[in-house]
């Protein structure tokens, strides 16, 4: 199941905007909680090779997060005065390295800094 349909499944119904929608994936209207789903392969051979790689691929969708201030399809809009909680939740593979986890963990501070909270998730 992909990762995005996973969360679905986990928040409220009617959360998940129109597909396409810009940066967010879910907003809960209730709680103002905007989510973005995001998966991190990090066995590429690349990422394996230079760990330091993770780091802006996390830091790019903290950084779509944090600029985000409107956008509309199909008949949602969402803006971010709408938004209490701007959160990114990545799904990345249980055989991540520690050195890739400490790339992660310099994106999860790079994200309270601004605001977003970042939500790891190991899968098979």
């Amino acid at each position: 199941m992909p990762w995005e349909d996973y969360l679905g499944t986990q928040l409220p119904a009617g959360s998940r905007p129109p597909p396409h929608f810009k940066t967010f994936d879910f907003f809960d209207e209730t709680t103002g909680i905007a989510t973005s789903a995001k998966t991190l392969d990090t066995t590429t051979a690349a990422k394996l090779a230079n760990p330091s790689q993770v780091y802006p691929s996390l830091k790019g969708n903290i950084d779509a997060a944090a600029n985000f201030s409107e956008s509309g399809l199909k008949g949602v809009t969402v803006t971010s005065s709408q938004i209490i909680t701007r959160e990114l939740q990545v799904a990345i593979p249980e055989a991540t390295t520690s050195a890739q986890w400490e790339q992660i963990n310099r994106a999860i501070e790079n994200g309270q800094s601004k605001g977003i909270t970042l939500k790891i998730t190991k899968v098979k």
